[in-house]
Order: structure tokens, then sequence, then C-alpha cells
């Protein structure tokens, strides 16, 4: 299954950021300009080998490209000029690799010459249909996109004097777009054959679920969330909520059993910042919101579900009174597995690390027996995977792995020993938020508590951290209590939010930006200048979410690679049999 995984992650792969319109549009012309040098290298030489090269480019490439872009523009004037031009520049490549060909070939063979010109034509209106129609979601617009590109090469390829068509045009451009519509026909045949598994799986072409998902990532529209909410599971999991009532405002812990992905704004990929923001909003202080011991299984198949979390944390907070207390260190280890954070009273917090060994995703089950074995000792338990240690691995951790079993070794090694008074508890908080394509909008968020040593917990809004950044910012939250004549020991967490995947791949590990180390550094010493006296409660309380689901995530992982599969044969198939049919027809016109 990981396996199955990692192979349907890695087509993101294949995606990438497109560089600004002004690169691309002098790309457009670079190519046109060389492609007009190398048919006229034999025939001029000098300044006129410059003047004819740059205007049989222009004419043949540059000008049909950019008048291409600027009607397609002025059609769908929201979509950004790069995106149109980057398809032109694709589309002006191809062309003018066929004209190439096609001028070579003209005095060898005639048929080859211009069955590759009608095939470059014809790569081209495809290219054109498919990015309008999956990238750009345009439906019917697709097709005249594409005719309307190759009306426009036809025309400046007709006034060219590098190919002579002779006197009926009519009969060409007709041969140009019998030669697209061929190609056209074969593309479809092969959307029929991609869309049948997805279809029959889960009630949407695998097309729809493309363009669902292109929807959503270049325009944040939320199109996919209607598909997912089609194939989720209705699960019932639960919430840890801890409470810290100060005379400064109250502060409040949250780790709800849920999996904030899958990517962007969809489904619970922002939810470490709406769950705070609505627990703020109603009860006033600070929200930490931390990662559970859940994996993908649990990703909310929609933003609605945030109601369903915050009615089972304000059950919480309600039906739980605040009560003096006092804090003491946890630390507990096995193998490569460590169990840290404090008990207060009769609770604990423990965080769950293997830094600098890969520290990620805890299967829900398992997950429910770490806190089964904190909870002999501790009447409520918050149990969290801090997700430290980013290696580049995608992976889970699942019962019957050995991990698991030094998890719960390590956290029963962290609460063996008999609960000491410690002392009364005092807890100080910071908070900033600022833009980052690696922080999400909960920024990052510092809580100190009054332990011994003092414990110092950093809450970053991350996809993730690097075991290397890791130990720097510890060492310099370190350094900030040294300054301070504090010994401190120091917890560092990430929410592994799905909020700010980027286009390229999956893993998107905090990184040294030039604010970065500065902001942690304040906002530490800030906290320990807020320390104020709390109360404190802890609860937990169960409820009902629609999430992806453990078997729907299997079969969508199964099916996506499975086309995959088949497309890798069956388009080179029908494209050939294309291409074969059409110098078919083109011997007998």
């Amino acid at each position: 299954m990981k396996n199955n995984i990692k192979s349907a992650v890695g087509l993101t792969s294949y995606f990438f950021s497109l560089p600004p319109a002004h690169v691309v549009v002098l790309a457009m012309l670079v190519i046109a300009c060389l492609f007009g040098l190398a048919l006229n290298f034999w025939k001029y030489s000098g300044i006129d080998l410059l003047r004819q090269g740059a205007m049989d480019g222009a004419i043949l490439l540059a000008m049909p490209a950019l008048l291409t872009c600027a009607v397609i523009k002025l059609m769908i004037r929201k979509m950004p000029f790069r995106r149109i031009a980057a398809v032109a520049l694709a589309g002006e490549a191809i062309y003018g690799l066929a004209y190439m060909g096609s001028f070579l070939l003209v005095g060898v063979n005639a048929l080859m010459s211009e069955l590759i010109l009608l095939l470059g034509a014809a790569l081209v209106f495809i290219l054109w249909y498919a990015i309008a129609r999956l990238v750009f979601i345009l439906k019917y617009r697709s097709v005249l996109f594409a005719i309307i590109q190759l009306l426009f090469y036809l025309v400046f390829l007709a006034n060219s004097h590098i190919f002579v068509f002779g006197t009926d045009s009519l009969a060409y451009v007709a041969k140009f777009y019998m030669a697209s519509f061929v190609l056209f026909g074969a593309l479809y045949i092969f959307f029929l054959i991609i869309n049948a598994p997805m279809k029959k799986s889960f009630g949407f072409s695998s097309t729809d679920a493309f363009t669902f998902f292109i929807s959503q990532w270049l325009y944040h529209n939320k199109d996919l969330e209607k598909a997912l909410e089609s194939v989720g599971a209705r699960v019932r999991t639960l919430v840890t909520v801890m409470g810290f009532q100060r005379e400064k405002g109250n502060v409040y812990f949250a780790t709800p059993l849920v999996h904030f992905g899958p990517f962007g704004n969809l489904g619970g990929s922002e939810f470490s910042y709406l769950i705070a923001d609505g627990l703020e909003k109603k009860h006033g202080g600070k929200a930490f919101v931390f990662h559970g011991t859940v994996t993908h299984d649990l990703n909310p198949v929609s933003a609605s579900q945030l109601d369903s979390i915050l009615s089972a944390c304000d059950g919480c907070i309600a039906e739980t009174p605040f009560r003096d207390a006092r804090v003491s260190l946890l630390k507990g280890k096995e193998a490569e597995c460590r169990a840290e954070g404090f008990r207060i009273n009769d609770s604990a917090f423990i965080g769950l690390s293997r830094a600098p060994y890969v520290t990620e995703d805890i299967n829900f089950g398992l997950g429910l027996s770490l806190m089964k074995e904190a909870e002999k000792r501790a009447e409520v338990a918050m149990v969290v995977d801090q997700h430290n240690a980013e290696t580049g691995d995608i992976t889970s951790f699942e019962p019957g792995d050995i991990v698991g079993y030094n998890y719960m070794k390590a956290v029963e090694n962290a609460l063996a020993k008999d609960a000491k008074k410690g002392n009364a508890l005092k807890i100080g908080v910071s908070c900033r938020s600022f833009d980052s394509s690696h922080v999400g909008k909960a920024g990052i968020k510092i809580a100190v508590l009054s332990s011994s040593p003092e414990y110092v917990l950093v809450l970053i809004d991350s996809n993730g951290v690097t075991p290397e950044y890791r130990d720097t910012i510890e060492a310099k939250v370190k350094e900030v209590g040294r300054k301070l004549g504090r010994d401190w020991e120091v917890g560092i967490c990430t929410t592994d939010t799905h909020q700010t995947n980027v286009v390229r791949g999956v893993l998107n590990p905090l990184k040294e930006e030039d604010h970065m180390m500065a902001e942690i550094a304040s906002g530490v010493e800030e906290a320990a200048k807020d320390m104020a006296s709390a109360k404190f409660f802890a609860a937990k309380r169960w409820f009902d979410v629609d999430v992806i689901g453990a078997k729907q995530s299997i079969e969508i992982v199964s099916t996506v690679n499975s086309i995959v599969a088949v497309a890798k044969i069956t388009l080179p198939l029908i494209l050939i049999g294309a291409m074969l049919l059409l110098l078919a027809i083109l011997t007998k016109i």
C-alpha cells in the first residue's frame, strides 16, 4: 500500500510552476528566430540571413502564436495570460519541429513531408483542446480554441514562400482539419478508456476528477469536495481539549483526531487554523490545535465538517470545570521513539517523535492504543504526533509496526514514575502570524509551562520540518532561554497542515526564511514574559464526521495507479493507430 501511495503521489512531480508572461513571450520570439535562421541557413548569410530568418520565423510561428494568445485572452479575460502563452509556446515548438521536418523531407518523400505537417498541426490541435478542457476548465470552448489557433497558423502558412499549396487552398485547409479531427477522435477514445475505472468505482470520470483537482489547485474552487462527499464515509472519532484559565486570557489546546488534508483549501486542510479561530471567537483567549494520531484516511471530505469538531470542543469546554493545578515534566524513551510533555494534575500531554528519524502519521487505531496506554496512569491523555522530522519518506505507522510498540513503551516509560506534585501551574503564550509559503494561517504559536525544568512548546502550522531545521529551532529557543536565565526543555511540533502543499510534489517542510527565526526568538521571549498562574481542565469527546475513509483511500489510490498503468499502454497505441489511419486516408486522396 505504501508503494501504491508513493506511485500515486509521484504523479504530482510532473506539475511545475510557469515562468512570468514576459519570459514565455520572449521564448516564443527566440524559437521563431532560431527556426527562421535554420530554414534559411543554406540560402542566405550575414544580414540577409538575419533579416529573412526573422521574417520567416515571425510569419510562420511568432505571429500566429501571439495572435492566438491575444484572441483567447479576450475570450477568457480571467485566465492569467502566462497560462495561455505557455500553451501557445508549446504549440509553437511543435509546429516548428513539424515545419522543419516537412521542409527537409519535401524533396525526398512528398507524402511523408505532408504527413509530418498535418500531424504537427493535429498534435497542437488536441494539445489546445486537452489543456483548455482539463486545465482551463472549459467544456465546449476548448474545441473552439483548438479550431481558432489552427486557422491562424493556416492563414500565415498559406502566405509564406516556404510552403506552396498550389491553387486549391481550401482542399489543403480541409486536410489540416481532417487530420486534427482524426487525432481528436483518438483522444476521445482514450478518454473513454481511462474514464471507465473511476466512473465504475466512484460515479465520476477520471477527466472530471482531474479537472476538479486542477480547479482547486489553480483557482481555489471546491468542486472536488462534492466528489469527495459522494465517496466519503461516516466515522466516529474524538477530540481532546485542555483549558488554561488565566486573568490575562484563557488558553486552549485541542487535538482532534482528523487529518488536516487533502490539500489547499479542500476538506480539512485549513482546520489547524479554522478550529483555533473558531474557539478563539467563541471562547476568547488563544487556541493551539495539534496534529493527532491519524493518517490521510481521516481527511474530512469538506470544510463543512468543521462544525462537528467545534461542537465537540464546545462540549468539552462547557461541561468541565477549571481547577487549581500543578505541572511536572514527562519524558520517556524506547529505542528511537520518544514521548515527552507534561502532567497536569491527573491529565497528561504527550508528544511523540522519532527525530531525527522520520516522524510521520500514525494510524488511528494505533493512536487509540497509545492513548489507552497513557490513560492507564492518567485520567485524560492528549497524545500528539509531533510530526517534526520530515526526511522525504511518504509513510505512516500502522498497527503491528515495531515503531508502534516502541511508541507504546515510550509512553509507558514517560508515565511510569509516580506523579510528583510538581510546580504551581503557570503558562505564557505568544502567537505569530505572517506571510510565508511554508507556514499556514495559524502561524507559529509558543507556550511556556512552569514545570521543572520549564517546558517550551513551539507549534508551527506547517506540513512538517526537516530534522536539521528542527534542531536549529530548538537550539535557538534554548539560546533565548539562557539569555533570560532559564533552563528549558523544548518540544517542536508541526500541524502537518496540507494548506501549504505546493504544486510540485506533496512534501513542503518548513524552510528558513528571512524573518522566520527572528519571529520564533521574539515569540519565545514574549511567551516567557507572558507567564501567569492558571487553573486547568482536560476533557475528551467523541463526535461523528464524514471523512475519505480507509477503504475509499485504498480504492482511490489503486484506481489512480491502474488508470496510469492502462494509459501508458493505450495512449501510444491509440496515437499510432490514428497516425496509420491518417496515412491511409492521405494515400487515397
